[in-house]
Order: structure tokens, then C-alpha cells, then sequence
């Protein structure tokens, strides 16, 4: 694989001409160069190019003035609107179209950077549930094969000693390929990155090149984004089209043939010139785990392999019998990728926890607390039926769920925690802008017995289930995993899960 690096200012036809006809320029016009691409005027300078996206919330298009008057060379806007910007070029400025400028401006920034995505093993992870589980894990499995890695996602952007905090699981295409290229530039040789489907969608990933795609899921999330669940799925899967389009020689796909949405890829994957390799903890696939020898313990997950290599033994010190899945995949593109098996088995040995995901916190009293990134039906029925596989002598569970986000998930999260608990605290996740108690009635439409209660104070709601809970149980603190924070209104705060259950468990033992 091979890249350039560029950070000097570069002139503009050679970099439209990188772009491969993605993007043109509108009439004729002087030579220019161009120090940066920006996708926001204010962080334009002399020199820049700014790219006009058409936001969620303001179209960069109304910006291009300010754009011009902050010193921009050239300006790249819609092509079905290049009318109304025909006076950018009497302001010395050139002219730039494209049909979709978000496609525009991940092009751009790519082949400003030298197409920093080619000096990089890059390992694409899609799916509703267990992108970061997976992350961890090839991270390791990559380590102990004596790769340099790097990691994009929900957590955090990390390599080689850097760790940057994550806004978004998957950056703007922009700040994605100046993140790729800081990774190769520091000596990074393999990036695992998580990729949503709004990233999909919305054309950030389009030039990650990458080797490889996994896919773990799909149960229902976005739908405050997505305008159905077909859109949903479609999104998702563009990711084993974007390996396709890449050039580079190893190349392969790994999906979960024991999801629905999973099966429908494997059934259309002979339209792709690379292989895809299907994974099942439950039924024969290329790469499975015989479901009889699966042992979850709160310490970890061990199960054997029934293929490619039969009886091998995998085994982690990561709890929760969903990991199986995870590590299933993990286990499968790294090997897909040419990696041994010894250093896989290594790699997913060595990992002690994976931040907010199963992640126990444990008393002196008898009982344990568990806390979990779990926000989504699906992903809140798995970790609950694991849960439940440690045979507690009760489960206590909170949790809430986000505002300004996905309402029809919430009666669906209620009836599962009622079903799969002997007690249920409903309280608040991140409530945002909406009234914490109509998220919570949302919540409550799914549930019925008796065998809940409602403390909308998110610290309270944890202190409680800590004094209630005796020896032999099991408390499940859901939604926010390793988040460290509270969104109440527009004011974030500090709150974490493991610190508030571990505060109140010491207080608790301490009398």
C-alpha cells in the first residue's frame, strides 16, 4: 500500500484531479493553491477550500460569503445550485461543484492528505451492537501479532500513546482522514474503526478504503434518523461495497449469518469480487462456536471453536455471553486477514475489560453491580439474558434511555427489563431537551406487573438499588456504559455509572 502525505498547499487543479471526476470545476479560472479543507467558514483561512454541506441544522451553502471574506481560494458547493454562486469568482475565488458535496468533501480531504486510508490495514465494523466489543479485541489480537494499531470509536480515537475523546463514534470525513493520516504518520500500520450508519450514509466513511468489513447486527436504533428500517439496513451494508471499490489486495467480509439482516448479505454476496466469510455461535458457518461448549461465568466467557480449526479453545476475561459473538468476529477477520491463530487466541486472552461493556463492579457484601453501555432493545435483551445465565438470586436493573433520540424503542426497553428482572428501576439516562418524566412514560407503556418502581434522579435510582441489593444478586446499571456524563437541557455534567455504584457501594460496606 502505498500514500502521500501532503500538508503544504497544493494547487488546485491537480487536487480536483486526484478527486476522479467526483468534483469539477465550474468554467475557467486562474491557478490557485490550496493550504486546507475546511467544512465550517470559521475555521477557513487564506488559502482554504470550503466545502458547503447542508447540515441538520444550517446549510453551509448560506456561509459561503463568509468563506470568501475569510480569505477562501476557492469555494465547492452543490452543482444543482452553482447559479447562485456565480459571483464567487469575481471575488478571486474558484468555483467548485459536485452532485453531493458531503462525497465531495471526503474526496477532497483524502487527496489533500495523500489518501492516507493506503498506508493502513483498515478493518471497518458495522451493526447496531458490539462495534466496540470487537474494537477492543482486534486491537489486541493485532498487538500480539506485532501490528501497531489505532482505534476509531464510540469510546475514544487512540493510537500510539494519543487518545483523543470521540463527539461522534465516526469523525466528519474531514477529521477522519486527518486522523488516519496523524495514525500512519506516527508509525500506525492497522486502523479498527467503528462505522455507523450515519457515517454511511452520510458519505464520512467513503474514503477509508478498507480491507475489511464486519457486521454484527441490526435491531432497532436511529429511527429518529433513518426514515425506515430499509434505509437502515442499506446504510450498513454499504460498508461491503466500499471494500469492494478499494484496490487493495487482501480483502475480506465477516458477517453474523445468525441475524436476520446478517443472512440477507450473505445471500447477496456473490455480487462482490471479494470473499465474505459467514459466523455463528449457533449453527454451522465458516467460522463457529460449537453452542455446547459455551461456559459464562461473571470472571469470563469461554467456548470451542467447531470451525475452521475444530477444538480450538477460545477463552476471555471478559464476561457476558454475547461476548461470544463478538469475539466470534473478531476472531474471524483477523484471521481472514492472514493473522495465526496463536496470536488471536493471545490477543482475546489478554484483554481484562472492555470500558462500560459488562464492566463489574464488586462488593464485599456478596452482590455485584454490573454496568453496560446497553441503550437498544436488542442490546438490553442480550445483556440481561446474560445476566441472567450467572443464575443471580435476584436482578435488579436500571436504566433509562436518551433524549431527543429513538421513542420507539423505549416501550420495547420497558417491557424487556420488566420481563427479564425481579426489579426494575426506571430513572434517566441522558434526557437532553425533553421532560425527563415523558421519556420515562414512554418507557412505562411497555411495562406492566408490579415488579418496578420510578426514581427519575439517575444518582438516587443507583444508591437504591445498591442498599437493596443483597447477597447472591446481580444489580444492572444500563445505557451509559463508559460515558462519564449527563446531558440535562443543554448543560453537561460529570456522572459516571462505576463511580456512583462503586461510591455507594463503600459506603454501604462501611456501615
Amino acid at each position: 500500500m502505498t500514500g502521500e502525505k501532503h500538508t503544504a498547499p497544493m494547487d488546485l487543479d491537480g487536487l480536483v484531479a486526484r478527486c476522479g471526476g467526483l468534483v469539477a470545476r465550474a468554467g475557467s479560472g486562474s491557478a490557485m493553491k490550496v493550504s486546507s479543507i475546511e467544512y465550517t467558514s470559521a475555521g477557513v483561512k487564506p488559502g482554504s477550500l470550503f466545502v458547503a454541506v447542508e447540515g441538520f441544522t444550517s446549510d453551509g451553502h448560506g456561509y459561503v460569503g463568509d468563506a470568501l471574506d475569510r480569505g477562501a481560494s476557492a469555494v465547492l458547493v452543490a452543482a444543482s445550485r452553482a447559479g447562485e454562486f456565480s459571483s464567487v469568482s469575481a471575488r478571486g475565488a474558484a468555483l467548485l461543484v459536485a452532485d453531493n458535496t458531503r462525497a465531495g468533501l471526503s474526496r477532497l480531504a483524502a487527496a489533500f492528505l495523500g489518501f492516507p486510508a493506503r498506508n493502513l490495514t483498515v478493518v471497518g465494523i458495522t451493526g447496531t451492537n458490539g462495534k466496540t466489543s470487537i474494537t477492543y479485541m482486534l486491537e489486541s489480537i493485532f498487538r500480539e501479532a506485532g501490528r501497531v494499531t489505532g482505534v476509531i470509536g464510540t469510546v475514544d480515537y487512540r493510537w500510539s500513546g494519543n487518545s483523543v475523546a470521540a463527539p461522534n463514534t465516526t469523525p466528519e470525513s474531514k477529521d477522519l482522514q486527518e486522523l488516519m493520516c496523524a495514525m500512519a504518520d506516527d508509525g500506525v500500520d492497522t486502523c479498527i474503526m467503528e462505522v455507523s450508519s450515519h457515517a454511511l450514509k452520510l458519505n464520512r466513511a467513503d474514503d477509508i478504503e478498507p480491507d475489511a468489513a464486519v457486521f454484527t447486527n441490526l435491531t432497532r436504533d436511529h429511527m429518529d434518523f433513518h426514515p425506515d428500517f430499509e434505509d437502515y439496513f442499506e446504510s450498513k451494508r454499504r460498508l461491503f461495497s466500499l471494500v469492494d471499490a478499494c484496490a487493495k489486495p487482501e480483502k475480506a467480509g465477516i458477517v453474523n449469518a445468525d441475524d436476520a439482516y446478517g443472512a440477507r448479505i450473505l445471500d447477496g454476496r456473490g455480487a462482490w469480487s471479494y470473499p465474505v466469510y459467514s459466523l455463528s455461535a449457533k449453527n454451522d458457518a465458516d467460522y463457529a462456536a460449537d453452542p455446547a461448549s459455551v461456559v459464562s461465568t461473571i470472571d469470563g466467557v469461554g467456548y470451542t471453536l467447531a470451525r475452521p480449526v475444530k477444538g480450538t479453545r477460545v477463552e476471555l476475561r471478559v464476561p457476558g455471553a454475547f461476548q461470544v459473538y463478538n469475539s466470534l468476529a473478531a476472531l474471524a477477520v483477523a484471521h481472514a486477514l492472514s493473522v495465526p491463530m496463536d496470536a488471536i487466541l493471545r490477543g482475546l486472552a489478554a484483554i481484562g475489560s472492555i470500558p462500560g461493556r459488562f464492566d463489574c463492579v464488586r462488593s464485599g457484601l456478596g452482590f455485584s453491580a454490573i454496568v453496560d453501555y446497553a441503550h437498544t432493545s436488542d442490546a438490553l435483551e442480550k445483556l440481561l439474558e446474560s445476566a441472567r445465565a450467572l443464575s443471580p438470586a435476584r436482578l435488579i436493573t436500571i436504566f433509562g434511555c436518551g433524549g431527543n433520540r429513538d421513542r420507539t424503542k423505549r416501550p420495547l426497553m420497558g417491557e424487556i427489563a420488566a420481563r427479564l428482572s425481579d426489579w426494575v428501576i426506571v430513572t434517566s439516562d441522558n434526557p437532553r431537551k425533553e421532560e425527563p418524566g415523558a421519556i420515562i412514560n414512554d418507557i412505562l407503556a411497555g411495562m406492566s406487573g408490579k415488579n418496578f418502581e420510578v426514581e427519575p434522579d439517575r444518582e438516587k435510582a443507583i444508591r437504591r438499588a445498591v442498599y437493596m441489593a443483597g447477597s447472591g444478586d446481580l444489580v444492572v446499571i444500563a445505557g451509559k456504559g463508559h460515558e462519564d456524563y449527563q446531558i440535562v437541557g443543554t448543560q453537561k455534567r460529570h456522572f459516571d455509572d462505576r463511580e456512583t455504584a462503586r461510591a455507594f457501594i463503600r459506603e454501604r460496606e462501611a456501615g
